[in-house]
């Protein structure tokens, strides 16, 4: 059994607004890439937001920022006593996002905020267009139809509805990598799908593997194997040949999944 605590704070919303945006973040050590990031959501921040941190049985620093930043209000924390990996961390903040928040992000903690437009830019993506489910600054390209890949999940920013019905990441099967390729997959199969936001000029950086860098551990990255997802998802995988794409990605139409330079150039939501 996992051993965690949740220390009840209210949600960190300007005003005591409902939330317009709920982020997670999952922390394992890195501490100074963490601040930047809570510092950059403080001020980068125009729209009520709410801040759910599970920490992943970090070391010392890192839990002493946590409640630091938890006592101050600007965070509800997770403590986690081992570290349960990527997935399921993930999926204990998402089970406590405010229900009347409009979209849901799981942020990676080594990301900062660039911009004060960061919120509406993303929002965009999803407000042009009904049918995207989730956005982000990268994707994953996998070279198997009809998903094609997932949004990665350092920046996953989920309409309130799709996350809903699409429901948490798949932890058990997928706890370290792999859990973004499924939810997308699963997305699909509902008629969602997904679209990168365009990061020129840059909202948002993610630096990269900070917390494994200052763990001094990396868990190992399994065989992700799409078309079984795409199969249990109740799709069927197709496997378009390299020159089919090669021409299309030149000439074709655009892919389903390529940003909207419009909608992610200019702020269109929250209103």
């Amino acid at each position: 059994m996992v051993r965690a605590t949740l220390r009840r704070m209210p949600a960190v919303t300007p005003g005591g607004d409902a939330p317009v945006l709920s982020v997670v973040t999952v922390t394992w050590n890195a501490p100074e890439w963490a601040a930047r990031l809570y510092a950059s959501l403080a001020a980068r921040t125009a729209e009520p937001y709410e801040l759910i941190v599970v920490d992943n049985a970090s070391g010392a620093e890192t839990r002493a920022l946590n409640v630091a930043e938890e006592r101050a209000g600007r965070l509800r924390l997770v403590q986690n006593e081992e570290n349960v990996l990527w997935a399921p961390a993930c999926n204990q903040g998402l089970r406590l996002v405010d229900p009347r928040s409009r979209y849901v992000l799981l942020l990676n903690p080594d990301c900062e905020v660039l911009a004060d437009d960061w919120v509406r830019r993303l929002a965009a993506v999803l407000e042009r267009d009904p049918r995207v489910a989730v956005t982000g600054t990268a994707l994953n390209w996998k070279r198997i139809g009809p998903v094609y890949g997932c949004v990665d999940g350092s920046v996953f920013f989920m309409r309130r509805e799709a996350f809903d019905a699409v429901g948490l990441l798949d932890a058990e099967r997928y706890p370290w990598n792999g859990a973004p390729y499924d939810w997308c997959a699963r997305a699909f199969a509902r008629g969602w799908i997904y679209r990168r936001c365009a990061n020129e000029p840059p909202f948002l950086v993610h630096h990269g593997h900070k917390s494994v860098i200052a763990s001094g551990e990396e868990h190992p990255w399994r065989r992700v194997d799409v078309a079984e997802m795409y199969v249990r998802a109740g799709l069927a995988p197709t496997r378009p040949h390299r020159a089919a794409v090669w021409l299309r990605r030149r000439l074709g139409p655009r892919w389903f999944f390529e940003p909207d330079a419009e909608s992610s150039s200019r702020g269109g939501a929250p209103g």
